[in-house]
């Protein structure tokens, strides 16, 4: 047999032995392998100068598959896969095991190649992981590629053996050559809903409704969900490490102590405060909840400048609040079990305005290590469709309206109304209703005979009602106080609660009442008695001179 029809025979072979390791592994039917360098036309005969490699092409989307006899390229990867960062891949040279079909789910079917040092490569921003084997025929032989497991990613790709180098056929001259750079595109189908951050807001109780006084501080819960991309499948060093503590209540908390090769560029919360509404005050903790042994949530505050930081910008009337973690804090937040939320308190005070509530939202920003150079974005603004569509804490406020007019329903200015809390309180006229310092809370009639008390706390079941009594401490002058208590419901409308009719008391008839009563009352007395005391020092003095 001559030379050129041996290495006919052995090229032959090496076609067979790539198309039975192709037909035995099905993830090679699903995952393209396409040239990148390839010999001189028809040069089937591997040299012993190129490098050997292979390229991983990591993308979303169902594995697509060679059923037309074509071979797969680049080319039919549909326009809308989007590259997945973050996902490693082991490369292990393998030899087949003599009677067997190579088989990569079956290791009984092919031997580890322990000349070969085990490699692990992870997808960088556009997807792609390279793998150098070697320089020359050394390296030549099949290889064994399996996807390390990702919790953003539904299932990894089953784990599949291919040659390095790979035989080409032009599909239009027929002509063979050997590719040293061999390219597959494992796709796989991600888990959405586990990378959303599903922010939420509530109050200290985990409620969304809350009333509290016009001035009054008000903490809000900004929570997140820990996203299953904020760390890649790599790993700095072999094998997984965690550790479990006991916790106060005697729960235990296990936390990921390993060190991963990629992580979350970005993960903040915004929150837009509207400054005639409310005054920032603090972010006065951020913390990490975990799910423990008695099936509770065990918090794990960070630190301040060190595992996040707290921004605040003041532009158009608002001030924005910006919680962002550090590189410290995504990493700890990555050791967080499945489950962990991430909580920042916001401190606040708060201002009734004329809607008698104030609703407030928040937004986060994320770039997670599957899409690293995306930025996801969720808010919690009600109304809107899918996931972001969340409830908004609201405080509500509530309001009473009263008029105040004479016996001819004429309006009457410059009457003053105080509230109380129980019908008792308000006939002895103790512990009236106070404001934000601790004052007293009045109201005065304009001249159209309208008062109004805003900001007033009310029920949290629902209704967002509650009754009070009002009383009238001073009157106009000339007009009696009206002396009686009414029974009032505050509410978020700016309907009239109660009409108050004082009686015609005008000088000279005496005994005036009102404070603008009291105040002649008192500037005639003391005319009277300067008057006198004048008259008593004239008389006193001319009898001297007498």
């Amino acid at each position: 047999m001559n030379k050129s029809k041996i290495v006919h025979i052995v090229g032959v072979c090496g076609l067979a032995l790539g198309a039975l390791g192709a037909a035995s592994a099905p993830v090679i039917e699903s995952h393209f392998a396409t040239v990148t360098a390839a010999t001189t036309k028809n040069a089937v005969v591997a040299d012993d100068t190129s490098t050997r490699s292979i390229t991983l092409h990591k993308y979303t989307g169902q594995p697509a598959k060679n059923t037309d006899g074509k071979e797969p390229s680049a080319d039919d990867v549909p326009a809308d896969a989007k590259p997945l960062a973050g996902i490693s891949f082991t490369v292990q040279k393998v030899t087949k095991v003599a009677g067997k079909t190579f088989d990569a789910s079956d290791a009984s079917t092919y031997t580890v190649d322990s000349s070969f040092t085990k490699q692990t490569a992870t997808t960088d921003g556009d997807g792609t992981a390279n793998i150098d084997l070697g320089v020359g025929t050394s390296a030549d032989g099949y290889y064994l590629v399996t996807e390390l497991p990702s919790d953003a990613v539904k299932t990894a790709a089953a784990p599949f053996i291919v040659h390095v180098p790979m035989t080409h056929v032009d599909a239009t001259t027929g002509d063979k050559s050997l590719q040293y750079d061999v390219n597959i595109y494992p796709k796989n189908e991600v888990d959405t809903d586990s990378m959303n951050l599903n922010p939420t807001k509530t109050f200290d109780d985990g409620t969304t409704e809350d009333s509290v006084k016009s001035g009054a501080a008000v903490s809000w819960d900004l929570s997140i969900d820990r996203p299953s991309d904020i760390h890649g499948s790599g790993v700095e060093t072999a094998g997984n490490t965690s550790s479990t503590v006991t916790n106060a209540d005697g729960s235990t908390t296990t936390t990921d102590t390993t060190t991963y090769k990629t992580y979350a560029s970005e993960l903040k919360m915004t929150d837009k405060l509207d400054d005639d509404l409310m005054t920032y005050k603090d972010v006065s903790k951020v913390v990490i909840s975990s799910p423990n042994s008695n099936g509770g949530m065990t918090d794990t505050a960070l630190t301040a400048d060190t595992d996040y930081k707290v921004t605040t910008a003041k532009a158009d009337g608002s001030t924005t609040v910006t919680v962002e973690l550090t590189d410290d804090g995504i990493k700890k937040l990555a050791a967080a079990p499945k489950g962990s939320k991430l909580t920042a308190k916001l401190e606040t005070t708060v201002k009734a305005n004329s809607d008698a509530k104030i609703e407030n939202h928040f937004d986060t920003y994320y770039k997670g290590t599957i899409t690293p150079g995306q930025e996801q974005h969720q808010t919690t603004t009600p109304g809107e469709p899918g996931t972001d569509n969340t409830p908004v804490p609201t405080v509500y406020f509530g309001n009473v309206d009263l008029t105040k007019t004479d016996e001819d329903n004429k309006p009457l200015a410059n009457a003053t109304f105080e509230l109380y809390n129980s019908e008792a309180d308000a006939k002895a006229g103790t512990n009236p209703v106070t404001d934000a310092n601790g004052d007293p809370l009045k109201v005065t009639t304009d001249d159209q005979g309208k008062a109004e008390f805003t900001g007033l706390q009310v029920s949290k079941d629902g209704n967002h009602t509650q009754k009070y009594y009002l009383v009238e401490t001073d009157a106009p002058v000339g007009y009696d106080v009206d002396q009686q208590v009414h029974e009032v419901t505050a509410t978020q409308d700016e309907k009239n609660d109660a009409t108050v009719v004082d009686h015609d008391n005008m000088l000279p008839n005496l005994p005036l009442t009102g404070a603008q009563g009291r105040i002649l009352l008192y500037a005639f007395t003391t005319v009277l008695i300067v008057a006198g005391g004048t008259g008593v020092y004239v008389m006193k003095r001319r009898q001297r001179n007498a």
